[in-house]
Formats: C-alpha cells, structure tokens, sequence
C-alpha cells in the first residue's frame, strides 16, 4: 500500500512538472471581467500569504473616482514565489497602484494582474517572459 502512495505522488509531481502554468489553474476565469481596471494610490489594509490564494486588500478609487475596499484574488504561494512574491512583499499602510480583473457582478472582488510599487518595482501573476495567455489583454 505505501508503495502505490509513493508511486502515486511521484506520478503527481512529474505530472506536475511536465504540464507547467497550467497545474494551478483549478477554475476558470468567467467571473472576472475581460479588461482590467486600474487602481492609482491604492492603499493595502490587509495581505493574506495563503492557499489556496493569497489575498490583497485594498482601498482605491477607481477610473470614475469611486473609492471602495477591493479583495485581490492572486495565485497559491508557491506559484506567487515563483513570480518573486513572498509572505513580505507587502504590508497595511503601504501605497501601490494595481491592475485588476474585477468580476462581473459588480463586486469589489478582483484577479490581480500587476502590481507597482512605489520604488517602481513591478510584480505581475503571470511570468511576462512567458508566452501570452489566452487572455490577449493582459498588460506588462
């Protein structure tokens, strides 16, 4: 029995390794909306370094100036490392402004697309270096 476990998670990580990105990609993105907004000066209140996603919070206003508290959904720590986030990238107070998905329902929730900090350092949740995604708008 600890020999098929074993055989099993080995198959599991090669299955893993060999299928890339697109392992951490257990839902779809339909909730969210095909353009990102942007956020200028939009302040963190919270980080969130979990899984299965690390969550933002922030407050910003928007293109229309409507200023609200919006949750960023991000990938799983592991994939967020990868992409040179970590469990102190970030914390409340701090300024950034930020590029997101918003869902389409008009809920202050989003998928985060980039971030700029205040140094000019960037952090985006794809590789840019990698080919495009599907979604041709996702913006460096």
């Amino acid at each position: 029995m600890k020999t098929v476990k074993v055989l099993s998670f080995g198959l599991m990580v090669v299955g893993f390794l060999l299928t890339g990105r697109s392992s951490f990609a257990h839902h779809g993105d339909a909730a969210y909306a095909a353009e990102p907004i942007e956020l200028k000066g939009a302040v963190v209140t919270a980080y969130s370094w979990m899984n299965p996603h690390s969550l933002i919070k922030v407050r910003g206003a928007d293109a229309t100036g409507t200023t609200r508290e919006w949750t960023l959904e991000m990938g799983s720590t592991p994939s967020m490392e990868l992409l040179g986030f970590s469990r102190s990238t970030m914390k409340p107070g701090e300024v950034i402004d930020v590029w997101l998905y918003p869902t389409k329902n008009g809920t202050p929730v989003g998928r985060m697309n980039k971030i700029r900090f205040a140094d000019g350092t960037q952090l985006f949740d794809l590789d840019p270096t990698e080919p495009r995604p599907a979604r041709a708008d996702f913006k460096e």
